[in-house]
């Protein structure tokens, strides 16, 4: 019979207890805000507050289950010029809170969100934009298993102060012990042995938007114009969130559309974003915005048509100042014909060449040896076609 030395069980014993301890510490966990909802009414009919707005905060693991989370403290950033806590519970410290409700599966464990502090003052700058009050508090329960599955912690009611989009401002979480980003550190999820666990929080930029339905990007202008050298698409945002490009859509039947350019968006903006593009190739068609956000989502502007006619022209001119003979070299996307027209200071026309013009380089020499010196102009036939050089003959 062999015979084991009672020694080494306890000290394999002891070894397999520490490995199963640094495996469970080095899971990582996941907390995002979304689930917003909103309500135009003020809630206490008395004014400041436009409305109400409620959020979600949720939280699963990255990998495999962790047992017997008890204690979980966090909270959340928001701006004080745009949302406020409600009267009940006001900015006290206090347990349990009337607008925070903790979820169902997290009651049935037993937590409950104590010594909660909802108006702490601080300044910081995530996702673009600025946060100047945070709530921090703790809960306390017998025990939960988190899984990679999300279960909602608690929802959090708050009341906003403006009626247009974003009504209660952003609000971001503050963050956790590790993870990334990592802004505040004060902050953890531990289990029954103590042994905390980091937490990524997804939540931080972009920060989560306090409005009802919103899309990633409110458009407040939209329209299309002929200029001289094509169609000149502008745009305008009052709100952007987590968005990423515009694609420019062109179509010469309203049926078929292709996407022949895209500007980057500003991603985060809640301020008034200027935007335009030009469509060199201009002519009959249908154009229309395709705005796209980071996660895909997609919204379309209205159709805008236009029949724009292209100056698609560039016109050097050579030697200047000019003696017996000027060069000039059109370089033209489409071929057209017209006349070549030198105009004195005086505005009289003084010399006419008639031209065909192709579509690439073009070189024309004309003779102004005949003409006297001093400022000229030259100048296309054709209004559509903008040349308008001015040169010098020196004699």
């Amino acid at each position: 019979m062999k015979i084991v030395s009672t020694t080494k069980i306890f000290t394999v014993g002891l070894l397999s207890l520490l490995l199963a301890g640094s495996e469970l510490k080095a899971q990582t966990c996941e907390w995002a805000l979304d689930s917003v909802t909103y309500n135009a009414l003020d809630p206490d009919a008395g004014g400041p507050a436009q409305g109400s707005v409620t959020f979600k905060l949720k939280i699963r693991t990255t990998g495999a289950i962790i047992p017997n989370i008890n204690v979980i403290s966090t909270g959340w950033n928001w701006q004080s010029t745009r949302a406020m806590i409600p009267t009940l519970p006001g900015c006290a410290v206090v347990s349990n809170p009337l607008n925070v409700t903790v979820s169902p599966a997290f009651f049935a464990a037993g937590f409950a969100y104590t010594t909660v502090f909802q108006c702490g003052v601080f300044a910081q700058t995530l996702g673009g934009q600025n946060f100047d009050r945070r709530a921090v508090g703790t809960l306390d329960g017998t025990g939960i298993t988190l899984t990679p599955a999300w279960v909602d912690v608690f929802t959090v009611t708050m009341w906003s102060l403006n009626m247009s989009a974003p009504h209660a401002g952003f609000t971001t979480i503050n963050s956790g012990s590790g993870g990334i980003p990592n802004p505040f550190t004060t902050y953890s999820v531990s289990d029954d042995l103590a042994n905390e666990y980091p937490v990524n929080s997804l939540t931080i930029s972009p920060p989560l938007a306090l409005a009802p339905g919103i899309l990633p990007v409110t458009f407040s202008n939209y329209n299309v114009k002929c200029n001289d050298k094509g169609a000149l698409l502008t745009w305008e945002t009052a709100f952007e969130q987590n968005s990423d490009r515009f694609e420019i859509q062109r179509s010469t039947n309203n049926i078929d559309w292709a996407v022949i350019d895209y500007v980057v968006a500003a991603g985060n903006s809640d301020v008034q974003r200027n935007y335009q593009y030009l469509d060199l190739k201009g002519g009959a068609a249908f154009y229309r915005i395709r705005q796209v956000d980071k996660d895909g989502r997609f919204t379309y502007t209205a159709i805008r048509q236009t029949n724009c006619k292209t100056n698609q022209f560039d016109v050097t001119l050579y030697p200047v100042p000019a003696n017996d003979k000027l060069t000039v070299v059109i370089k033209s996307d489409k071929a057209v014909r017209t006349d070549l027209q030198i105009v004195d200071i005086s505005g009289r026309i003084v010399s006419r060449t008639v031209t065909q013009i192709n579509n690439g380089n073009n070189n024309f020499v004309l003779n102004v040896s005949e003409l006297p010196g001093g400022q000229y102009l030259l100048t296309s036939s054709d209004p559509s076609i903008i040349i308008n050089k001015k040169f010098t003959i020196i004699r």
